[in-house]
């Protein structure tokens, strides 16, 4: 895996509604899942726009409009980006020291989950800002 891997989730929904499932092969990306934290992003906002130094991270997100996923190494001036458009759901895998951002083009709210291999401390942090989007 180079930064990051982007795998789009198959989709089982049905008359019920939406679901996904996670590999367990996708899962041994973090060794061990030890934070785990889930939310929204409303339409034209952005969540990210930093790195971790040393924890590495899954991303969940589920979709139902246009929305772009922003990353670059710590230290790099050029950033990739990558639109996603329709609905659907994608996990993303971000090892250490990538900086990542996520923003919501569309009218409809994301869905996000993020589990990582470390556990958050605000005595100890792994977080550091780096802007990719505005």
């Amino acid at each position: 895996m180079k930064n990051i891997e982007i795998i789009k989730l198959q989709d089982y929904s049905d008359i019920r509604g939406a679901l996904f499932s996670v590999s367990e092969a996708d899962i041994i990306f973090l060794d061990k899942i030890q934070n785990i934290h889930f939310g929204k992003i409303h339409p034209n906002s952005i969540r990210g726009n930093h790195f971790h130094g040393q924890r590495k991270e899954i991303l969940i997100i589920a979709y139902s409009d246009t929305w772009t996923l922003a990353w670059a190494k710590k230290d790099s001036s050029e950033t990739t980006e990558k639109n996603f458009k329709g609905s659907g759901a994608v996990l993303i895998k971000i090892n250490s020291e990538i900086a990542h951002a996520v923003k919501n083009d569309g009218k409809k709210d994301l869905e996000i989950i993020s589990l990582s291999n470390r556990i958050f401390s605000k005595e100890n942090p792994d977080t550091f800002s780096k802007i990719l989007m505005e």
